[in-house]
């Protein structure tokens, strides 16, 4: 099962992404997905567990940074379209071509 991690500043738009994403995988029978949401404070818990780091737009200034302290991981930034239209099966592509993108 491949973990993707949302990350935001606050943590509640990607709390409700969550629900849309889970949505997403029942639809399309995806289930070797499984996802979580934190804030960039909680990223050092979260980040080294998980295959891919979708990060939300109003950070994603920062995933410079982030790929320094984490060089090892694998970040991609949402597009503001796709994060405000909660689009989980966007998202869901996007986490499948960073993963096929670092193999």
């Amino acid at each position: 099962m491949k973990k993707i991690l949302l990350l935001c500043g606050a943590g509640i738009s990607t709390t409700m992404l969550l629900s849309k994403l889970e949505e997403a995988v029942a639809v399309s029978g995806k289930n070797e997905y499984e996802f979580e949401a934190t804030t960039i404070e909680q990223a050092d818990k979260y980040v080294p567990e998980a295959d891919v780091v979708l990060v939300a737009p109003q950070i994603s200034f920062q995933i410079g940074s982030l790929q320094r302290r984490f060089p090892d991981a694998k970040f991609s930034a949402m597009d503001m379209h796709m994060f405000g239209m909660i689009d989980g099966d966007a998202i869901i592509e996007l986490a499948e071509r960073t993963i096929e993108e670092s193999e």
